[in-house]
């Protein structure tokens, strides 16, 4: 390397010195023979004293040069050339090529090679992070709307049952009801995956939790696998709602069971991890901090990394036809998320499959609170009940059933009709059922504008969305809300509950 004399007024440089202060593995390669002329200290680190021998055995392990090597075309060109090239084990380098003359007149190629595995994983993480926040928004949307159809579904299927009891049909009206409410529940887990059903997180012993389920866990694996599971005396409390980890554990059992259909060994382990800066950089989603760490690890097919970069999408599944849902680690992921927690997963094919959930962790569990029944009385229903619902069939289902139990019932598609008809309505109206999302006015408003025309008027909010969602429009845990679908009967006890609890004028 030439450096600028001293009349220039600069200094000069030992060009050895400059490149073995490069975090980059500089190599000085004869491109007539391949051979190694230079190395500075980062390559010397790396490969070891390897001057004299051809570049792609002693770096690359080939017996000819290698298939990625763009050294002919840096020859010719004036610029640098560049190229990624994938290795073994999820491995990347970036290398450059550039001609360089020397002294005596020949030209060399100064190859500059940078491990960029870390930025690659950061990025492709972070890519599969943003893949599966767009399939979340649109099963929430998709579910969203299909609860609205099921709701059509189940609630005149029901009403048909009441009306029809002798009738022939019966029969065929309650197949009609039982595939709306599977519908339901297949749409229930499509919202969990979305991060848009309603939770009940509490304080739980995690190790007691697992503890609890290991009869059952072991009568879904079968006698063929058998269980082993090692807890933590330190893994601590986490926020979770109970049914949530239930549902977690067994179906991370139930895909470590069929990765094993000839038998096997199936580890469950708890235990205390702190996550820290490092850890989050290669797993965007994870978040710094105390967390309770549940493994399960199985030691069947294992997955290759195309597999893996499917297995939390919605409807994805490597099992033969009938045989799964495709929703069972979806719903696990949206669990996980919506509950501040993170899932890590590695596997090879033959060498089975590691699946790791992280559970914020808290302090020592509460008191829980008895749960107080209320009897459920019968009313003389003569009150005033308004409902908004934007979806005419949902609407003049849910009209139906409530003047069927002696309630006047007013009806409006949307927030500004629900106020025109409230002021034109001589009388009290104790009740408000509206949808949380709706066209022209949002909830919260048409709320505070019947709260200004009659006090007294107790809320009652339905959605097809839920958890953040709700959470966006003002709606919290201890907030009066029906999840859709519902039946005729739970809107029936959930109006009765709050039109028994208004105060009598």
């Amino acid at each position: 390397m030439a450096s600028p004399s001293h009349a220039s007024g600069f200094p000069q440089y030992d060009a050895q010195v400059l490149l073995n202060s490069q975090p980059a593995i500089v190599t000085v390669i004869d491109p007539s023979t391949h051979q190694i002329q230079f190395q500075n200290q980062a390559g010397l680190k790396k490969f070891g004293d390897v001057a004299g021998n051809a570049c792609y055995d002693t770096i690359a392990g080939c017996l000819t040069p290698c298939v990625f090597c763009r050294m002919p075309e840096a020859l010719t060109s004036d610029t640098v050339v560049s190229n990624e090239v994938p290795l073994p084990g999820n491995q990347f380098l970036l290398v450059h090529w550039a001609k360089a003359p020397t002294v005596d007149g020949r030209t060399h190629i100064i190859e500059t090679i940078t491990d960029i595995t870390e930025s690659k994983r950061t990025a492709q993480a972070l890519q599969q992070s943003q893949k599966m926040e767009a399939i979340g928004r649109l099963a929430g949307g998709i579910a969203h709307d299909f609860n609205n159809l099921m709701m059509v579904v189940i609630g005149h299927a029901h009403r048909l049952l009441q009306q029809l009891a002798t009738h022939p049909a019966k029969r065929e009206i309650e197949l009609i009801s039982h595939a709306g409410l599977r519908a339901a529940a297949l749409t229930k887990k499509l919202l969990t995956f979305s991060r848009r059903q309603v939770f009940d997180p509490k304080e739980l012993d995690i190790n007691a939790a697992v503890r609890d389920m290991e009869d059952l866990l072991q009568r879904m694996i079968g006698e063929h696998v058998q269980m082993v599971v090692v807890l933590h005396p330190e893994a601590g409390h986490a926020m979770m709602d109970p049914v949530q980890l239930e549902q977690i554990l067994m179906n991370l059992a139930v895909n470590a069971r069929d990765a094993m259909p000839d038998g096997g060994l199936l580890n469950i382990e708890t235990d205390r991890v702190e996550i820290d800066e490092a850890f989050v950089r290669l797993h965007p989603g994870a978040r710094t901090g105390s967390f309770v760490k549940i493994m399960v690890q199985d030691a069947g097919y294992g997955m290759d990394q195309e597999t893996l970069s499917h297995i939390f999408e919605p409807f994805f599944t490597t099992k033969g036809p009938d045989k799964g849902t495709g929703l069972g680690l979806a719903t696990v992921y949206g669990i996980l998320k919506q509950s501040q927690g993170y899932i890590d997963v590695i596997s090879q094919p033959g060498q089975g499959t590691r699946f790791t959930v992280y559970l914020p962790r808290i302090g020592q569990p509460g008191v829980a609170l008895p749960v107080v029944q209320m009897a459920m009385a019968p009313v003389a229903a003569r009150e005033t009940i308004l409902l908004v619902e934007d979806d005419d069939s949902i609407r003049t289902l849910m009209a139906t059933v409530l003047q069927d139990q002696g309630y006047q019932v007013l009806v409006a598609g949307d927030g500004i009709q629900a106020l025109q008809q409230l002021q034109l309505h001589k009388g009290l109206c104790h009740l408000l059922v509206t949808d949380v999302i709706m066209p022209r006015m949002k909830s919260t408003v048409l709320v505070e504008g019947v709260k200004a025309m009659q006090p007294e008027a107790r809320i009652l909010y339905m959605s097809g969305y839920a958890g953040e969602t709700l959470e966006a429009s003002g709606i919290h845990g201890d907030t009066p809300f029906l999840q859709k679908p519902f039946l005729p009967s739970t809107l029936i006890e959930k109006v009765q509950e709050l039109l028994q609890n208004t105060p009598q004028r």
